[in-house]
């Protein structure tokens, strides 16, 4: 009588068996299709703008097409990165919502000002946000084109500290009519919860080696000490000094008239005008209109257009290919805090297994004469750091090693860059900060706030430390700053034998203290001031190539191991051509999305500082130039 009820059951599992294996297949082919489809989507976006751009008026497509101006258009920023093939692939799919590259920049100022057919740029900084370096290296750029006597124009939608100093370089600077001109100036904005945090009954125990180091003043005090405001007031200062030179000089001021300007900070339209800081208000397209007449220009051309058009004027000064064995320079790039491992999200970090794979990698690599290490962190880890030194200070001992110090190279980033065998910063790059701190957090009045007790059972001498819920004893502080000491001597040794200084001369000018690029040119913790492409030119001296010759740029390839590989890498449409893999990896690739920025995150970066027994601790400071409208 149970037979007929088994036969059912079974039943009704292989049922269920297959429907789940059906729907398994049709969700697959579901997300296969989607994918397919999002490729075809790119592909057919990026062959139409191929030929949209091939369709438009270039200078190069049509050698009849004389005397124009190249209209660079900034809609969503700069950055100081070159678009990748990743960047591209994506923006092709999904938007075109991507910042304009200042090496592309460079490159289409540079071919401009030889080239006989263009009679001018103009510059339309729609938005044209950045940080100080990435602004200080177009503004170079563009005082380099003007010695070519062709006329630069700017046109601000509205002006804040940072595109101002960008447009002050211009022939002609064009405002939008109900709009202003907002130039504080660099200002320091510090924060302080010493209080707050013994109010949640947690206090910080800190030892550091250097006064000036003060990563974790905020978390022990309410008000920056002496030798803080010290510190931010040279950097304020000299970075002041360094807009008012450059503004002054762009727009031909008396250097007195032009701080009276930062220090009145804001201006509406027409007081820019009557002041001087602007030249004309108006509209884009009438002041467009003014200057083709301004400068005889019977055309307007594409900053794109012109970039992908006009290769040929760099062909007379490409250095000779001899083939795979070509001589090249390497670049590597190490942006982001420094720490052992980044676990799962490796974006804005900087790890010793990363970092060492590239620099063997150019150690190996034969045509790689030079090799340029583009640093921006603020710091980290002490023994990552210390682990990246040693393979730096062996890279350097075979080939020439030029460091470009981007934004910051403090504390851990500068203790990476000592053995090169050449600093270059910016000099407005924050650099220094050549000291240790270790610190613990300690919940003292954690039991009587919030009725919670901690207790540790261990034959540990350190119990006091260890435990969460009580003091350390004068012994801990004594043997943590034994090793802070420690740490601090190696640090202060490395950075003067790279320098090739005198350890006293070092300890000196140490002390935790952060210092800006001029500053540190000053006293030999930095070789010359420049950018990136200064940075390019004194690696080609070092490897005793033609600095006037433009030579290959090697960069490092990871193996692609899975489709994510693919489409994260430099070159997804190539890796897309040569890759096969199974369809669970096209469903892994559909699966991931944009990781939501942690409102957590300096706790995590504090509980990094923390984890790690002796830590070149991070810079603390931002500089904020000046305050953001709308949903900016």
């Amino acid at each position: 009588m149970n037979k007929p009820r088994q036969r059912g059951i079974f039943a009704r599992l292989l049922r269920t068996i297959f429907m789940i294996f059906t729907g398994y297949f049709a969700l697959l082919g579901i997300l296969m299709t989607a994918f397919v489809l999002l490729i075809a989507i790119g592909a057919y976006s990026a062959l139409k703008n191929s030929e949209k751009s091939t369709t438009k008026t270039t200078i190069a497509a049509a050698p009849q097409v004389d005397d124009a101006i190249i209209q660079i258009k900034i809609e969503h920023g700069i950055t100081s990165e070159s678009l990748s093939e990743r960047q591209k692939f994506f923006s092709a799919i999904f938007s075109d919502d991507v910042p304009t590259s200042v090496k592309d920049l460079e490159v289409v100022l540079r071919r401009a000002a030889v080239d006989a057919r263009v009679k001018g740029v103009f510059l339309d900084l729609e938005n044209g946000s950045s940080d100080f370096i990435t602004t200080t290296a177009l503004r170079r750029s563009l005082v380099d084109f003007q010695k070519s006597k062709k006329p630069l124009y700017v046109h601000l939608n509205e002006g804040d500290t940072m595109n101002y100093f960008l447009a002050s370089s211009a022939n002609k600077i064009n405002l939008a009519p109900v709009s202003g001109i907002t130039i504080p100036g660099p200002s320091f904005q510090l924060m302080y919860f010493g209080s707050a945090l013994k109010k949640l009954g947690v206090e910080m125990e800190v030892v550091r080696a250097g006064k000036y180091k003060s990563a974790m003043e905020p978390f022990v005090a309410d008000a920056p000490s002496a030798e803080t405001i010290e510190m931010y007031g040279a950097i304020e200062s000299n970075l002041r000094s360094i807009l008012l030179d450059a503004v002054s000089e762009g727009r031909k001021k008396s250097r007195d008239e032009v701080d009276g300007w930062f220090k009145r900070s804001l201006f509406t339209s027409q007081q820019s005008l009557s002041k001087g800081l602007v030249d004309r208000l108006g509209y884009v397209p009438q002041f467009v209109d003014e200057i083709q007449k301004e400068a005889s220009a019977k055309n307007i051309v594409d900053f794109d257009d012109y970039l992908s058009g006009s290769e040929k004027l760099d062909s007379e000064k490409n250095a000779p290919d001899m083939g795979s064995g070509a001589a090249s320079l390497a670049l590597i790039e190490a942006t982001g805090e420094i720490v052992m491992d980044a676990g799962g999200d490796s974006d804005g970090k900087i790890t010793p297994t990363h970092l060492i794979k590239e620099l063997d990698w150019a150690s190996k690599k034969d045509s790689v004469k030079a090799v340029v290490l583009r640093i921006d962190s603020p710091g980290g880890s002490a023994l990552a750091s210390d682990l990246i030194w040693d393979e730096v200070r062996k890279l350097a001992e075979k080939k020439p090693v030029i460091v470009s110090m981007a934004s910051v190279a403090a504390s851990g980033g500068y203790y990476i860059a000592a053995p090169a065998t050449m600093i270059m910063a910016e000099p407005t790059t924050i650099t220094g900060s050549i000291g240790v701190i270790g610190a613990a957090i300690k919940g003292l009045g954690v039991p009587e706030k919030w009725g919670v007790n901690f207790h540790i059972i261990s034959q540990s001498d350190r119990k006091g430390y260890l435990n969460f819920g009580s003091k350390s004893t004068e012994e801990d502080k004594t043997i943590l700053g034994e090793s802070i000491d420690e740490t601090y001597n190696a640090f202060v040794n490395k950075v003067a034998s790279g320098r090739k200084q005198d350890p006293s001369h070092i300890f000196a000018i140490a002390q935790g203290r952060v210092y800006t690029g001029v500053e540190a040119s000053k006293i030999g913790l930095v070789d010359k001031l420049g950018g990136l492409t200064d940075a390019m030119r004194e690696a080609k001296i070092l490897a005793k190539l033609d600095p006037e010759l433009l030579y290959p740029l090697s960069r490092y390839e990871p193996e692609n191991e899975s489709l994510m590989d693919c489409l994260t890498g430099r070159s997804p449409w190539q890796c897309m051509k040569e890759f096969k893999s199974g369809a669970e990896s096209k469903i892994e690739a559909l699966s991931v999305h944009p990781r939501l920025k942690s409102p957590m995150k300096h706790w995590e970066a504090l509980e990094r500082v923390i984890a790690d027994s002796e830590v070149i601790a991070y810079w603390p400071g931002q500089v904020n130039w000046s305050p953001r409208k709308g949903n900016e």
